[in-house]
């Protein structure tokens, strides 16, 4: 798909409405898992942190944060500051700001298990309708269990489902079968359609998130 367009304002009468194509892989994953999706311009950095988590089956009960060299985006907390790294509110800041300058940026999820996707930003799109609602266009590789342990936990829990001779097998799938994380056997099946029907509710996930707390 090549490298971001700059998008230049139309002197026309008609008006073009903004999105960005971006692939997110989850690194240390082998074979990658990965989505590529279609996201609104305009939208915050806590609603796209809500549209990948959806896109990848992440359930949301762990914190998050987007960093762009020395600056990390997420939901501020006093208790955790880090002087080696701005920090600014995800909450209220628009992913244009910067998805027009750039072409990739990370994104974690869960500082324990320390899921770490990078995102890429392959294209800006201008159209005449406006993308009401993220797409994911093509998707590699079912959902990981959430809590597992991270990429490496996540190999080894692979090496155990997939020996029922070893002493773990047993806990390790009834632990599968009561997870958040919905588990296939096929590692490879996606169901695009179901996780465009979840992006269809991605305001609505954003706010769950947030629990008590208002956008």
């Amino acid at each position: 798909m090549g490298n971001v367009k700059k998008v230049l304002k139309s002197n026309t009468k008609d008006k073009k409405y903004k999105s960005y194509i971006i692939k997110v892989t989850i690194k240390n994953t082998h074979p990658p898992v990965w989505r590529r999706l279609q996201i609104p311009a305009g939208i915050t950095f806590h609603e796209l942190n809500a549209i990948i988590q959806l896109a990848f089956n992440w359930s949301g009960y762990h914190l998050y944060s987007f960093e762009i060299g020395n600056l990390l985006i997420e939901i501020p907390d006093d208790i955790f500051d880090d002087f080696d790294y701005k920090v600014i509110n995800s909450k209220r800041t628009k992913v244009d700001k910067y998805f027009d300058k750039i072409e990739k940026l990370e994104y974690t999820y869960d500082f324990g298990d320390n899921w770490i996707h990078d995102i890429q930003i392959e294209n800006v799109v201008e159209s005449e309708e406006k993308l009401k609602n993220p797409v994911c266009l093509k998707a590699k590789m079912a959902s990981l269990p959430e809590d597992c342990g991270g990429p490496w936990g996540y190999e080894d829990l692979l090496d155990v489902i997939n020996n029922p001779k070893d002493e773990r097998y047993q806990d390790m799938k009834d632990w599968l079968e009561q997870g958040y994380s919905v588990w296939y056997d096929d590692r490879t099946y996606v169901d695009l359609n179901r996780i465009n029907r979840e992006l269809e509710a991605y305001k609505d996930h954003a706010k769950f998130i947030l629990g008590e707390y208002d956008l």
